[in-house]
């Protein structure tokens, strides 16, 4: 079964056992810098294992950058 989260307001569609480290990962988002947060909540990097993805979610993915 297949389910359908936005990231960054775009639309990806995931298996339904897929955890917010799976999105990363398929999504060939590099996990240094940034920082990830569900339907406006952030999660913490060391919980982005245990975060199932659900149907609908918003997830956005903001990258920290560098220089002043």
């Amino acid at each position: 079964m297949m389910i359908t989260v936005n990231v960054n307001n775009t639309a990806h569609t995931f298996n339904s056992h897929s955890s917010l480290q799976d999105l990363l990962t398929q999504l060939n988002i590099s996990q240094n810098g940034i920082a990830v947060a569900v339907n406006n909540q952030i999660i913490s990097k060391t919980d982005w294992c245990q975060h199932q993805l659900a149907e609908g979610e918003n997830l956005l993915i903001i990258k920290a950058t560098q220089g002043g």
